[in-house]
């Protein structure tokens, strides 16, 4: 049997130390619950000790929509998609049916 091996592929990001920050605070805040909870109750005190800019208010008269991403929507469907390899068949041929 063959051996594939993956080569890392250099991917150039360009990130702003604001949204370094605030990438930091978003995973500081999943792991520290004193953090989450400040950062609830009084947003732009946590948002300006990490250097991040608070979102200016949306102007007046203007819609916002804001997405609830915690529940599947009810008019979307989404259908499961796997692909199964046998140990005798090769990665690479199995990868063209998948």
């Amino acid at each position: 049997m063959d051996t594939i091996s993956a080569r890392p592929v250099p991917v150039a990001v360009d990130l702003t130390d604001e949204e370094l920050r605030f990438a930091e605070l978003a995973a500081r805040s999943g792991l520290e619950p004193d953090l989450a909870r400040r950062l609830d109750t009084s947003p732009a005190t946590v948002l300006a000790e990490f250097g991040v800019s608070p979102v200016p208010s949306a102007p007046v008269g203007k819609i916002v929509v804001i997405e609830d991403l915690s529940r599947p929507a009810t008019d979307s469907l989404a259908i499961p998609t796997w692909c199964i390899a046998s140990p005798e068949e090769p990665v690479a041929a199995a990868a063209g049916r998948c």
